[in-house]
Parts: C-alpha cells; sequence; structure tokens
C-alpha cells in the first residue's frame, strides 16, 4: 500500500528524468550504429526515445510496483523499441536535449564501444534485449522478471549471447 501511495505522488517528470539513463541505453542498442554521429543518427534516437517516453507517460497510472520502477522501465522501454522500430512522425511529448543526445553520443565515441554496438545491431532482438540489460548491469533476478524466464535461463541465454558477440567479425572483416 505504501509503493501505491509514494507511486501517487511521484511525478512522470521526475521518474523519466530520474530513469533517462536506462532510455539512453535501450536507444543505443535499438538504433543502428551504422549511421552513428550523423544527423539523421540522432533524430532516431531522438524519436526512439520519445516514443519510450510518451508509453511511460501513458502507462505509468497502470504501475503497480510489483517490482521496482527500474525494472518496469526497462520493460516498458524494451517492448516499444523492439515493437516500434519504425519512424516516428507522430505524438511528440517529451523533447529529447541536445545535450542529452550529446551524452549518448559521447558514450558511444570510444572505437570498441562503437565496434560492440556495431555487432549487437547484428543481434536478434531477444539476444539485443539481453546485451541491453547486461550493459546497464541490471540484475539477473530482474532480467528473468521481465523476460518471464528463470535466472538459470537467463544466465545461460547471456553468456550465449555474449560469446556470439566475441565471435563475431566486424563489418569491415567480412
Amino acid at each position: 500500500m505504501v509503493k501505491l501511495h509514494i507511486h501517487r505522488e511521484r511525478s512522470v517528470e521526475s521518474l523519466l528524468k530520474e530513469h533517462t539513463g536506462i532510455i539512453l541505453k535501450v536507444c543505443a542498442m535499438y538504433v543502428p550504429h551504422g549511421r552513428s554521429h550523423s544527423k539523421k543518427w540522432r533524430e532516431e534516437v531522438r524519436d526512439l526515445f520519445q516514443e519510450i517516453a510518451l508509453n511511460l507517460c501513458e502507462s505509468w497510472p497502470q504501475f503497480r510496483g510489483q517490482c521496482s520502477e527500474s525494472t518496469w522501465v526497462y520493460r516498458v522501454a524494451t517492448n516499444v523499441a523492439i515493437s516500434n522500430l519504425r519512424r516516428f512522425a507522430t505524438r511528440r511529448i517529451v523533447l529529447v536535449d541536445e545535450a542529452t543526445l550529446d551524452r549518448l553520443e559521447d558514450e558511444s565515441n570510444d572505437d570498441t564501444v562503437e565496434r560492440l554496438y556495431r555487432r549487437i545491431d547484428r543481434l536478434d532482438d531477444n539476444e539485443r534485449q539481453l546485451m541491453t540489460y547486461a550493459i546497464g548491469k541490471v540484475p539477473l533476478k530482474e532480467v528473468a522478471e521481465i523476460m518471464g524466464l528463470t535466472e538459470d535461463a537467463i544466465k545461460h541465454r547471456m553468456q550465449r549471447t555474449k560469446e556470439k558477440l566475441r565471435n563475431m567479425k566486424d563489418d569491415y572483416e567480412e
């Protein structure tokens, strides 16, 4: 009962502000990095960020506190990213400022990080979702809850996906 009371007092704006990092990680995983640092890439990140934020705003009243807020944000964000990789030309209510986009761009400026994201771009949706959680350091228990699997199943899938990434050749090597 306490969680619901706290939930009703919390604003959507504070929720979004606190969990911007999670949303950015999901955007980084689901916007292809072949175009990173271009105007088009920034627009796609902005569009996905806004679509996720819109979904969080719309579904916030239904959040019941049965999992942590961060777990719920990851769940909503990845579901939006997976099911909605098209252009988002409608309904923009949350603006992503340039500083936020710069932060994401700075994080992926490192060549090693860029190579990792390019490899992740080539994974299937479930593997990409697992890597989103791994990079976000989401505990196995929460990932299992989000994906509806056991912790052992998540652990084994993450190991296989990480091994697949290690063995993958870079785009320019193929």
